[in-house]
C-alpha cells in the first residue's frame, strides 16, 4: 500500500479520541482537505511521517513537535480538526521566530488561521523590520504582500529612507518584471519624508524612474510638499502608536454621518479625518491587515427616516493614504450588521432591512476581493454585539423584526469546523450592545431592551473556558448602540444612545481594577457608529 494513502477504514479506528469517524472524515471532505477515488482511498499530499505522527497522537496523546516536522503537524492537526495540538504547534513555531524565517511563518500562521501566531509574527516583523528586509523572503514577496508592510505605520525604522531603500531592494532583486508596477510600491513610501537632495540626486536618476512618468509625478509630488510647510507638518513619521477611529453614526440632530474621527491615546484627543464616500449608520466596522473596512448600514433618502435606504456598499480606510477606497458589494444590503475579522476574511453577519432581521453570514476574501455565503447562524440577528476570541466569532444578543424580540443568547463559529454553536446565555436580552474580546474573556456592555424601552449600562464578562456569565462593574451611563474597541488590555466605549440623547461621551475600562474612566468628548455626538483601532 503506498504509504500517502488511507484507507478510509483507517479514520474509523479513531474513535478514541473522537465521538465518531463522521467528525473527521466529513468535514476534510468539505474543506476540501481530501480528494476521495472511486478506488475508496482517500488521498492529501501530506507527507506520510506527519500523518502517521498525528495517527500515533490520536492513540497515545504523546507527540514531538520539531523544526522539521512542524508545519506537516500544523497542516494535519488544522485539517483534522485537533485544535489543541494546532495550538501546540502554533506556540511552537512562535518560539522560533527569526529575522530570516518570521514572513514565512506569519503567512502560514494566515493560512491556517492562527491568530495569536500570526499577531505575534506581525509584531515581530514590525519590530524588527531593518533585519527581515535583508532575509531571502523577502526579495521574495509578492507584490500585495510588500505593499502590505509598506503601508503600515508600525514599522520601526529610524527614517523613511530605509523603507525606499527595502522598497527598492525588491524591485532590484526582479527589475525585469517588477519595474513595470514600481509606482505601485513608491506611493506606500512616505517620500515627502525623504531628504530633497536625496530625491532629486539619487531617485530621480534611476532608469526605471526615468522611464515611468508616474514615478516621476510621485517624486516630484513629494519634492514640492517640501515647500508647503504646513502640508509637510501632516505627513506623520512610521511607528506611531495606533489610534482607535470611529465611524458614521447619527448625531444629536438625528442626522446619518459620513464623518470619521481618531482618538490619540498618548494625549486624549480627538482629531477629523477624511470622510466616507456614504453617509452610513448602523455600520459594521473592523480592522484587518492595517485597514479599516465599513460594510453596510444605512443612511436616509432626501432627508427622510422614512426612506431608508439600505446598504450593500463597502468601503475601505487607508490610513498611510488617508483615503476611502470602494470595495466590491455584498450580496444583501443590510444595517445593524455585525462585521468581524478572521485570517484574511471578513464575516457580516445578521443584521436587517426594511422587512425582516437575518440569519445570513457573508465571507469576504480580502486577498481574491469576493463576496460568498458561509454557514448562517441558528437565530436571527440584527444589532447583536459581536467580536473575535481564540480565533473564533462570537455574537451576542441582537433584535429578531419577525418575533418582536430582543435576543439573551450567543453564538460562537468556528471558521474551521464551519459549525455556529451556542454558548452560555447572557444575564439581559438586548440588542445594540458591544462585544470585546481579551484574553479568553468576552465582555458585553449596554444596549437596550425594546419591549421596555429600557436602556442598560449593564457590564458582564463571559470565560469563555468556563462557559460562565459574571456580572462587572456598570458603565458610567447607559450607552446602546455605541462604537467600541480594546487596546493595551483597555476597553473604549465610545458614543451611544442613552435613551434620550446621542452622546458624545466616551469611557474606557480598566479590566485590572473593574474601574469605568471618561475620556475627553468626541467631536461629534454617535449612535450607531462602528469603532476599531487601526
Amino acid at each position: 500500500m503506498s504509504q500517502s494513502l488511507w484507507k478510509v477504514r483507517t479514520l474509523m479506528l479513531i474513535k478514541s479520541y473522537f465521538v465518531d469517524a463522521v467528525h473527521i472524515y466529513v468535514p476534510c471532505l468539505q474543506m476540501g482537505c481530501w480528494k476521495l477515488k472511486k478506488s475508496g482511498w482517500i488521498s492529501k499530499d501530506l507527507d506520510p511521517c506527519s500523518m502517521g505522527q498525528l495517527i500515533e497522537f490520536m492513540y497515545t496523546s504523546m507527540i514531538e513537535i520539531t523544526v522539521d516536522n512542524v508545519q506537516g503537524i500544523l497542516q494535519g492537526a488544522s485539517m483534522l480538526g485537533l485544535h489543541q495540538l494546532r495550538k501546540m504547534s502554533a506556540t511552537f513555531l512562535q518560539s522560533q521566530l527569526t529575522a530570516l524565517n518570521c514572513l514565512g511563518i506569519y503567512f502560514l500562521a494566515d493560512l491556517y488561521m492562527c491568530g495569536e501566531l500570526e499577531m505575534a509574527a506581525r509584531q515581530f516583523i514590525f519590530q524588527n523590520f531593518l533585519d527581515v528586509i535583508h532575509s531571502e523572503e523577502f526579495l521574495q514577496l509578492s507584490e500585495d504582500r510588500l505593499i502590505t508592510l509598506l503601508r503600515s505605520d508600525k514599522l520601526q525604522v529610524t527614517s523613511e529612507n530605509q523603507v525606499l531603500e527595502a522598497a527598492l531592494s525588491w524591485i532590484n532583486a526582479e527589475p525585469e518584471i517588477r519595474t513595470r508596477n514600481a509606482c505601485l510600491i513608491l506611493q506606500y513610501v512616505k517620500l515627502a519624508l525623504i531628504d530633497m537632495t536625496h530625491l532629486e540626486n539619487i531617485v530621480l536618476k534611476l532608469d526605471f524612474v526615468k522611464n515611468c512618468l508616474k514615478c516621476q509625478q510621485l517624486i516630484g509630488n513629494a519634492i514640492a510638499l517640501h515647500y508647503d510647510q504646513s502640508a509637510l507638518d501632516l505627513m506623520t513619521p512610521r511607528a506611531q502608536p495606533p489610534c482607535v477611529y470611529v465611524v458614521g453614526g447619527r448625531n444629536s440632530t438625528d442626522c446619518q454621518l459620513k464623518s470619521m474621527e481618531r482618538y490619540d491615546f498618548l494625549i486624549d484627543q480627538w482629531h477629523s479625518v477624511p470622510n466616507m464616500n456614504i453617509a452610513r449608520t448602523a455600520v459594521g466596522v473592523c480592522s484587518l491587515d492595517g485597514l479599516l473596512y465599513a460594510v453596510g448600514g444605512e443612511c436616509a433618502l432626501a432627508d427622510s427616516q422614512e426612506n431608508t435606504l439600505y446598504l450593500r456598499s463597502v468601503e475601505c480606510y487607508d490610513p498611510v493614504l488617508r483615503q476611502w477606497i470602494a470595495k466590491p458589494e455584498m450580496k444583501i444590503a443590510r444595517s445593524f450588521v455585525a462585521l468581524a475579522a478572521v485570517g484574511r476574511f471578513l464575516y457580516a453577519i445578521g443584521g436587517e432591512d426594511r422587512a425582516c432581521s437575518y440569519n445570513i453570514v457573508e465571507k469576504y476574501d480580502t486577498k481574491n476581493e469576493t463576496w460568498s455565503f458561509a454557514p448562517s447562524m441558528k437565530r436571527k440577528r440584527s444589532g447583536a454585539g459581536y467580536c473575535v476570541c481564540d480565533g473564533k466569532i462570537y455574537v451576542a444578543g441582537g433584535f429578531d423584526r419577525a418575533l418582536h424580540m430582543d435576543r439573551a443568547s450567543v453564538e460562537c463559529y468556528d471558521s474551521l469546523s464551519e459549525e455556529w454553536t451556542f454558548v452560555s446565555e447572557m444575564e439581559k436580552a438586548r440588542s445594540g450592545l458591544a462585544l470585546v474580546a481579551i484574553e479568553h474573556f468576552i465582555y458585553a456592555f449596554g444596549g437596550r431592551y425594546k419591549d421596555r424601552d429600557q436602556y442598560f449600562d449593564l457590564s458582564e464578562r463571559f470565560n469563555t473556558l468556563t462557559n460562565q456569565w459574571t456580572t462587572i462593574k456598570s458603565l458610567n451611563t447607559p450607552r446602546a448602540w455605541p462604537g467600541a474597541a480594546v487596546f493595551d488590555g483597555r476597553i473604549y466605549i465610545l458614543g451611544g444612545f442613552d435613551g434620550t440623547n446621542r452622546l458624545r461621551s466616551a469611557e474606557v475600562y480598566d479590566t485590572e481594577v473593574d474601574r469605568w474612566v471618561f475620556l475627553s468628548n468626541m467631536i461629534v455626538s454617535r449612535a450607531g457608529c462602528g469603532a476599531a483601532v487601526v
